[in-house]
């Protein structure tokens, strides 16, 4: 009890220190002779609104993804739940009613999802920008040992990593997933070369890593490039 206890409180000190966010995807099925007009239209409508303090919208292109993950895009929104629920009712405006009406018409409903989470422990704060990023979804049944274990992960890749969160998706699940890993990387090499090890410590670590969480079920991933963010 008093380990638990120990590890709950570590956890939410780092969780405090590092600024901890609220985030919203709104994952689109655009099809392939839309993409450019569906950029224009999001870029001329994100690039002419007030967006809060503290607020970033970034829209990212799906480039891999498994079979059953029809969605192409993702527009995510990502900031303190105060801001994000601000930014929220500013959208009822007849401006926000033409844009929707017109992304609808030049997006496929099959793949329309929103989902939404907060982050639990993040890493490297400052490569959030980092244009190539990997989404990692989990079924967890011990969150406890699941994020213990992935604090001992990073205490050997943290340096060498780009920015990385674990949190939950509380809203919008579908598959019953409970938990994610977010890590970005600077380049598609480097997201590429995802899981080698570097070093015997590096291998060590990773072995460590699969044995604690052996009980947990990792569903799926997904890779996607950011096409641009506004802030």
């Amino acid at each position: 009890m008093r380990k638990t206890l120990f590890i709950t409180t570590f956890l939410f000190t780092i969780s405090l220190s590092a600024q901890n966010i609220t985030w919203q995807n709104v994952n689109l099925n655009v099809p392939f002779e839309n993409t450019q007009a569906v950029f224009n239209l999001i870029d001329g409508f994100y690039s002419n609104i007030e967006i809060p303090e503290g607020i970033r919208v970034s829209l990212w292109s799906i480039e891999y993804k498994g079979s059953s993950e029809k969605a192409t895009h993702v527009l995510n929104f990502a900031g303190t739940k105060e801001n994000l629920v601000e930014f929220e009712s500013r959208k009822l405006t007849s401006e926000w009613d033409a844009y929707l009406s017109k992304l609808n018409s030049l997006t496929n409903r099959d793949g329309f999802a929103v989902t939404a989470g907060v982050t639990l422990v993040r890493y490297n704060i400052d490569k959030w920008q980092e244009t190539i990023a990997q989404s990692h979804q989990w079924k967890v049944k011990n969150p406890i040992k699941f994020i213990s274990a992935f604090a001992n992960l990073m205490s050997v890749f943290g340096d060498s990593s780009g920015y990385v969160s674990i949190g939950q998706t509380t809203h919008g699940v579908e598959n019953g997933e409970t938990h994610y890993i977010y890590a970005t990387y600077p380049d598609l090499i480097s997201a590429l070369d995802f899981g080698n090890a570097a070093t015997q410590d590096e291998s060590d670590a990773i072995v460590s890593w699969f044995e604690a969480t052996r009980d947990e079920e990792y569903t799926r991933s997904v890779t996607r490039v950011m096409l641009k963010s506004w802030e």
